[in-house]
């Protein structure tokens, strides 16, 4: 192998090398920006299912009370008598 050819190959592989190097970090960045993301989406996630459980208690809370109305109102024979 001449020198000519040995520089012709070293060349080539700086070349892949820095565009492997290129695609390294456009992963790198993307993968922060992942994480990034990923983070907001568990927070909103927090406060949808928090939001949720206390829609689920009021629900709860006026399921009781629409009972104990109910409960309350007349039967048919004290509305006959």
């Amino acid at each position: 192998m001449t020198a000519l050819v040995a520089l012709a190959i070293l060349a080539a592989m700086d070349t892949e090398i820095d565009y492997l190097e290129s695609r390294v970090a456009a992963l790198v960045a993307r993968i922060r920006e992942l994480e990034t993301r990923n983070g907001r989406f568990a927070e909103v996630l927090s406060a949808a299912l928090k939001e949720n459980a206390e829609l689920n208690y009021r629900l709860e809370e006026t399921r009781t009370r629409v009972s104990a109305l109910i409960a309350r109102l007349p039967g048919d024979e004290e509305v006959n008598a």
